[in-house]
């Protein structure tokens, strides 16, 4: 869920996609999908055995990847034709297979999950409710994340913004084996405050209660390793440059509550779900829930770690007009620059910074 991430939390993104009149637009494409879904949810649960999650999970990630090519096109502006041969096979490939299908059937565990621990509400005993959430939902949350994704490349392609962070996590592959060392501190202490977060948490109640106890705190301690990640990778950048900008306890608590709170609780979530319903566990033991904790933390430290060096790097770029940026002759200095600097390590940060602004 990095491109949902990067979509809010990185500056230049979460402009263009909270814009008014796209967030209107963006209702409108999202309607529609989610009534095809239920459709198509009420026409096969009588050919298909929905009741088996594996069948779900499959027919919810096929169902997410046609929303997903659907509200790409709606965002993008232009026919599928056009849109393949200016964006490549790689970019279809990612935007189908992964927020389309990986995507998807994320979402459906995650409802699955939060209607099992939280509202008791079992989809291995009563399937049809729970199925067709799941189906809806993911359905939903895929259009509205393809559509953005969709128009993000339609400023890049149509109006000629430069776009430094495409969501689609190229720069952060990129990204971890430059700061392998940095990564790997913080990574390897996520994993150990995990573990003994979780851990400690069965001192708390009975093993029945565990679900509810490790989702509920096991992601306010993910979130509060997060934060202080999001903060040092803020501080990777900003020690070559002018500094870091001050931030307020404010902010501090909105990135926290959202989001490094949130989106721990999906990916734990995520993963009860994936551990009961794919995998068929009845009840988690204890290394079970470590294992997850373990996980999450690690994975979300990650994500946080570089999305404050990201942050801090845009937020130290010059800030060009797109009047400005739409320009052809701006256009070919800005290509130029970005590609003479697409991702500076911390040796160059610096100096990509003034190559930029020259």
């Amino acid at each position: 869920m990095l491109h949902r991430l990067s979509l809010r939390v990185l500056p230049q993104l979460n402009a263009f996609v909270t814009d008014p009149p796209v967030r209107k637009r963006k209702r409108l494409v999202m309607l529609a999908p989610g009534l095809v879904a239920f459709g198509i949810y009420r026409l096969l649960k009588q050919v298909l055995p929905l009741s088996d999650p594996l069948v779900l999970l499959g027919l919810s990630g096929c169902i997410s990847m046609l929303a997903a090519i659907w509200a790409y096109r709606q965002g993008r502006g232009v026919t599928l034709r056009e849109s393949w041969r200016q964006d490549g096979v790689q970019r279809w490939v990612w935007l189908v297979g992964w927020i389309g299908l990986v995507y998807g059937i994320q979402l459906s565990l995650l409802v699955l999950a939060i209607l099992q621990v939280f509202v008791g509400y079992d989809f291995l005993l009563h399937p049809e409710g729970p199925a067709m959430m799941a189906i809806i939902i993911s359905c939903t949350s895929v259009t509205r994340d393809a559509f953005e994704i969709g128009h993000v490349q339609r400023l890049t392609q149509q109006e000629g913004v430069v776009v430094p962070t495409f969501p689609d996590g190229e720069v952060f592959r990129k990204w971890i084996p430059r700061e392998m060392a940095v990564v790997l501190k913080w990574g390897a202490l996520a994993f150990l405050l995990g573990m003994a977060g979780s851990w400690l948490l069965f001192r708390v109640g009975s093993i029945e209660l565990q679900p509810m106890i490790q989702s509920l705190l096991v992601p306010v301690i993910v979130a509060s390793i997060g934060l202080r990640s999001f903060f040092s990778g803020e501080a990777l950048y900003a020690q070559h440059t002018k500094g870091r900008k001050p931030r307020t306890w404010l902010s501090s608590l909105w990135f926290w509550v959202w989001p490094s709170l949130t989106f721990s609780a999906t990916y734990y979530l995520v993963l009860m779900g994936l551990t009961a319903f794919v995998f068929r566990v009845e009840v988690i033991p204890q290394a079970g829930f470590v294992a997850m904790a373990a996980c999450t933390a690690t994975l979300m430290t990650t994500y946080t770690l570089f999305l404050g060096w990201r942050k801090s790097y845009e937020e130290h770029l010059v800030v060009i007009p797109e009047s400005l940026q739409r320009c052809p002759f701006v256009m070919g200095i800005l290509q130029k620059s970005k590609a003479t600097v697409p991702l500076p390590s911390l040796a160059e940060a610096k100096v990509g910074h003034v190559d930029l602004v020259n």
